[in-house]
């Protein structure tokens, strides 16, 4: 080397390769002015710099565990359709149906006027998507509409931040330029205002001329290389006779004098950016706290694992933040030890609460998925996930899920979570959700009138009031650890003792009464029943104390449940169940004491199946026997009337008619209603009825019938390709007809035409089996046995070849039985007289009831336009228009009624065979 290589510490000095970035060629001379705007802007910099990142390292959807907005980005590149209706503009990922139109139009009305809205959409419409769109379009526009009356009240008020409106008005998430860039002054030539003129320029100036004339004269002669500071602006170092770089005659350096001092001057400029940023975080809070939330409820986590699939697919995914609600048992990644933990709600609680009592120290708990729950949060999260997703990175990042979900929950604009976490007022306030002003939307809401009648009824067990008090007798010896609490637990504890009294006055009068399906029940007339209450001191009189005392010490157990020492989460959970039904029962001077019935039930376990009907042998049989106190709602309206406090609620489901029964049960004014017809085609779906047998309870139950199934079943087997679903009233029946296709061998014959699988009860086994099912569809074809109201009829999603066709065995109605089922009717019966028609009689609901449930499963079949697929209903009863007028109204449109003997099966084939071929050549 002839002269040494000067290399900068600074890196913006670096040459950048031509594949890169291109880079305008150089003259050999370089100049260094004192004026700043004489070198490259800082825009210019910034991009070339931007450029060389861009090249060497692509852009990915997450870099070092967070997420950022490429996903979102590339979906908004995509094509999208906009439609404008009441005044709000809905984006979609495809042109819309028009049943999603209607249906959109309706739902957004309803928001607008602060209104419920019902939406009863056939299967395969497009519902999910439609309800998504439209919700979140009209959540952007009032948050817009907001930004925008800020806006005007902030320059009203201060009309020197003009220029930074857009600024303030911005959310606090959204990248946006910095403030002082609106006060920047662009003239060419002209210095930024935050800019301060010193008198540090000479001494600078003798600096870098002491640093460049020792870097002269250290240069070496040898070609090694000489590192040194890179020359700064202001510098006449260059022109200096020692330099490296020589001075070109043909080049002046301007010059210009000093900015002179005027009234905006750094600290006016500072108090200005103060008050943007002020304003800003103040903008920000107001329209947080004054856009309506969505809580979109769907019945179970497979459900929803849909509607965060449709999400994904919006151009609102990215822009409007999600989380998903579940339960500790769901998203614990602590290893459970039975042994220690009673639950894993109480390993939960016990672990993440600290050693000292001082709540302000910063000492961590006895978990450290709970330490790190900070970790999980939307930058390290997709901007749409499922359960799934959220348990994974929850277990990548070593935080917890259950907690970082809460957490979101507070800043997220559409919050999924399973709808009884929005139906039942403990979950609610236990997850901290608060529906006042927000939207609620509450899919697959076709059972929902059952959901609000289970989660008001209670079942209290005399083996759940002797575990509770075992463990408030314990807590209550402690009294050096829980002083200020012995009051509350005195109380209590006397109070379940007059419980436990009260049980074992009523055991010898239940064990008189005939046993029944392995039951005894006693029913009690309400006055009657409370009357017995007051007789132990535990009714209406000792109800305000009571629920005090039950109000402070499960406060105090979740907060601390170290004070508390023994008693587990079940206790807690028992005391607030109860304090809950007594209070259905005793508040509002008793006025809702008429829709429940209390039933006192035995139930038995007998010993190897062996019974004696004689009275002195039979109480020897039993090997086990509970005793339960059973409060049975009648009236769901009481649990919906929770809900009412919310802007709007959207009940949507496939099978909601007839609404206004379902609103009479609700006892909710649902202003807008929709029922739009189906977006498939009448020649891709075959529907018929097959007479074989009557299939009631009672009649399948004959061989001669079960027989009849089995050659339909396979008929239909035989004709269908890839996926078939066949839906029985019980699991009972479902038993009965594998034993007796067993033998006759028709069992054999269905597994030679396809593999068949029987829906299973347990969650694990379920997801394994459906998985097998799946691909078993794929292969040589697959038969699922399921029933009605199960996991397969309720929500899955079955596209394409997955189900071909579906075999509805059968009218779905409920045990009559049942004493829930006797007593509703009853109940029905007494109070559709004054309802002017619209609450339902007693056998009417009872009727209704079962239907909606076969539409569900009906439903199963066609899930989208260019889907296709047949339904067969196997009973003999349909051939009664009467059996026909509750199905769903595309069902009933597309009904073959001219024949309805095995005959039929032919035109099935024909049409399996028609659609097969004319499959197999569109793939």
């Amino acid at each position: 080397m002839s002269s040494p290589i000067s290399i900068s510490d600074d890196d913006d000095s670096f040459d950048v390769a031509p594949s890169l970035v291109e880079v305008p060629s150089i003259s050999n001379t370089i100049v260094l002015s004192d004026d700043e705007d004489a070198l490259p802007s800082q825009s210019d910099v910034k991009m070339t710099r931007q450029g060389i990142i861009k090249n060497l390292f692509p852009t990915t959807s997450k870099v070092n565990g967070d997420f950022t907005q490429i996903e979102a980005k590339t979906l908004q590149n995509k094509p999208q359709h906009d439609i404008t209706m009441e005044g709000v503009k809905v984006t979609l990922p495809v042109e819309p149906y028009s049943c999603q139109k209607a249906v959109m139009s309706k739902v957004i009305c309803a928001l607008n006027r602060k209104e419920n809205c019902m939406v009863e959409s056939p299967t395969g419409t497009g519902k999910t998507l439609a309800l998504l769109c439209a919700t979140l379009a009209w959540q952007k526009k009032f948050q817009d509409q907001i930004s925008e009356s800020q806006a005007k009240e902030i320059i009203g008020k201060h009309p020197e931040v003009v220029g930074a409106v857009d600024y303030i008005t911005s959310p606090l998430k959204k990248e946006v330029p910095f403030p002082e860039n609106f006060f920047s002054r662009k003239s060419f030539g002209e210095k930024s205002i935050y800019d301060v003129q010193t008198d540090e320029h000479s001494a600078n100036q003798s600096k870098v001329e002491k640093r460049g004339n020792n870097s002269a004269n250290e240069a070496r002669e040898d070609g090694f290389v000489t590192i040194h500071k890179k020359l700064r602006k202001n510098s006449t170092d260059s022109l200096k006779p020692n330099s490296n770089v020589e001075a070109s005659p043909g080049l002046v350096t301007p010059t210009k004098q000093p900015l002179q001092q005027d009234e905006n001057t750094p600290e006016k400029v500072r108090e200005l950016y103060n008050l943007v940023e002020s304003l800003r975080c103040r903008t920000s809070i107001f329209v947080n706290c004054s856009l309506p939330v969505i809580y979109y409820g769907a019945r179970t986590h497979k459900q929803l694992q849909q509607v965060v699939k449709e999400f994904r697919r919006t151009v609102y995914c990215g822009n409007a933040s999600m989380t998903i609600l579940s339960s500790r048992e769901n998203t614990c990644l602590r290893e459970y030890d039975s042994k220690q933990w009673p639950s894993k709600n109480d390993m939960c609680r016990g672990c993440t609460k600290t050693f000292q009592a001082d709540k302000s120290s910063n000492q961590g708990s006895n978990c450290q998925f709970f330490d790190n729950r900070k970790a999980l949060n939307h930058k390290t999260l997709p901007p749409a996930f499922d359960l799934t997703d959220l348990i994974e990175a929850g277990e990548r990042l070593k935080a917890c899920p259950f907690y970082a979900a809460r957490d979101m929950a507070s800043g997220a604009n559409i919050v999924l979570c399973p709808y009884n976490y929005l139906v039942d007022p403990g979950i609610r306030n236990s997850m901290q959700i608060n529906l006042q002003d927000n939207i609620v939307i509450i899919d697959e809401g076709h059972n929902i009138e059952d959901i609000c009648r289970d989660t008001a009824s209670f079942d209290f067990k005399l083996d759940h009031l002797r575990s509770a008090i075992k463990e408030m007798t314990a807590v209550a010896s402690l009294r050096c650890g829980s002083q200020h609490m012995i009051s509350h637990i005195d109380f209590l504890l006397n109070v379940l003792k007059k419980w436990e009294q009260w049980f074992e006055n009523q055991i010898p009068l239940i064990k008189e009464v005939v046993i029944n399906n392995s039951e005894a029940t006693k029913l009690f007339e309400m006055e009657e029943f409370v009357n017995t209450l007051n007789e132990y001191n535990i009714g209406m009189d000792r109800y305000n104390g009571f629920s005090k005392n039950v109000l402070v010490f499960c406060k105090k157990l979740r907060e601390d449940p170290r004070s508390l020492l023994g008693v587990t989460q079940s206790t807690g959970s028992l005391l607030e169940s109860l304090e809950t039904v007594l209070g259905y029962l005793f508040r509002d001077s008793c006025k809702n004491m008429k829709h429940f019935i209390p039933v006192f039930v035995r139930k038995v376990e007998f010993a190897n199946g062996n019974r004696s009907w004689r009275n002195s042998q039979f109480e020897k049989s039993v090997k086990n026997e509970q005793y339960i106190l059973r409060l049975i709602c009648l009236n769901p309206a009481l649990i919906f009337a929770g809900l009412h406090s919310a802007r709007t609620v959207i009940l949507a489901s496939g099978t909601l008619t007839p609404m206004d029964a379902l609103k009479a049960e609700l006892d909710t004014n649902f202003s807008h209603t929709i029922s739009p017809k189906h977006a498939i085609s009448t020649d891709r779906v075959w529907v018929g009825s097959l007479g074989a047998a009557s299939c009631t309870h009672a009649a399948l139950r004959a061989a001669h019938a079960q027989d009849a199934l089995g050659r339909a079943v396979r008929a239909v087997c035989a004709a269908t390709p890839h996926g078939v679903l066949c839906f029985a009233p019980s699991y009972d029946i479902i038993r009965l007809l594998r034993a007796r296709w067993q033998d006759t061998g028709l069992w054999g014959e269905l597994e030679e035409l396809k593999d068949v699988f029987i829906e299973n009860t347990d969650a694990k086994e379920h997801e394994t089996m459906m998985q097998e099912y799946v691909e078993s569809v794929e292969a040589r074809g697959a038969l699922l046995l399921s029933v009605y109201r199960g996991k397969v009829a309720e929500g899955m999603d079955f596209r394409d070849r997955q189900a071909r066709a579906v075999i509805a065995i059968g009218i779905p109605y409920s045990n009559t039985k049942s004493i829930a089922v006797m007593e509703k009717k009853k109940y029905n019966d007494k109070y559709s007289r004054n309802s002017n028609g619209s609450l339902l009689g007693g056998s009417e609901w009872y009727r209704v009831h079962a239907y909606r449930a076969l539409n569900q499963a009906l439903g199963r079949c066609v899930r989208h336009k260019d889907d296709w697929g047949a339904l067969l209903l196997i009973d003999s009863r349909f051939g009664n228009p009467y059996n026909r007028e509750h199905l769903s109204s595309w069902v009933k449109s597309l009904f073959k009624t001219n024949d309805h003997s095995f005959e039929i099966l032919e035109d099935l084939k024909s049409f399996m065979d028609k659609m097969n071929r004319d499959d197999t050549k569109t793939t």
